[in-house]
């Protein structure tokens, strides 16, 4: 069975740098840390890369009052954190974009627009982008993002794809360019490649 691309949002608030995601899901369908994803931009034409860093459940009037009340029952709790769809919002970091089939490791030309649907990248997708490893250097150089959990997250992701001798490869290639890029900060590589074997 062919594994479909799976709209997880809509595109609320972008720049070049990334875009932030609002959607109602319910809890296990959430869009979670470290995940690739896309969205559409220059009018389908091409499909900005991203990874999701931030992920906030927006404010709720319903569960704002269910807190104040006393003596919830498990019933009206288990109604609330499983069944009823909660607001919710992600912030994904551009890695890259996908233009004419071809993937560009560096910033997109323009944003997504407003509205646009962000669907999560498929397996071989994701396998397909990181073949090469030019995107990390984009992360590593993001400000006010968590740059060194979302890059082992991201790394571990890529190498749940492969399988056997390949995902290992995956690894220590992985590792050889981060400590190509850390080079200065032994400190940070070592949480770094620590993040990847554990």
């Amino acid at each position: 069975m062919q594994e479909g691309p799976i709209i997880i949002g809509r595109v609320t608030r972008c720049s070049t740098l990334g875009f932030v995601g609002a959607v109602r899901l319910p809890e296990p369908d959430l869009p979670s840390f470290g995940a690739f994803c896309k969205a559409e931009a220059q009018h389908g034409h091409s499909q900005v890369i991203g990874l999701i860093y931030d992920i906030s459940i927006e404010d709720d009037e319903f569960a704002r009052q269910m807190a104040a009340t006393e003596g919830l029952s498990p019933e009206q709790l288990s109604d609330h954190q499983f069944n009823r769809q909660v607001p919710v919002e992600f912030s994904a970091l551009a890695i890259g974009y996908q233009r004419d089939s071809q993937f560009h490791y560096n910033l997109p030309p323009q944003p997504p627009l407003t509205l646009a649907p962000i669907r999560a990248l498929t397996t071989a997708e994701r396998l397909a982008f990181t073949q090469r490893l030019d995107f990390l250097p984009l992360i590593l150089s993001s400000p006010n993002v968590p740059v060194d959990d979302l890059l082992t997250a991201a790394l571990r992701q890529a190498a749940q794809d492969r399988s056997g001798l390949e995902r290992r490869r995956f690894l220590l290639e992985a590792g050889r360019e981060c400590a190509r890029l850390l080079d200065r900060d032994l400190t940070r590589l070592h949480v770094v490649i620590r993040g990847l074997v554990e």
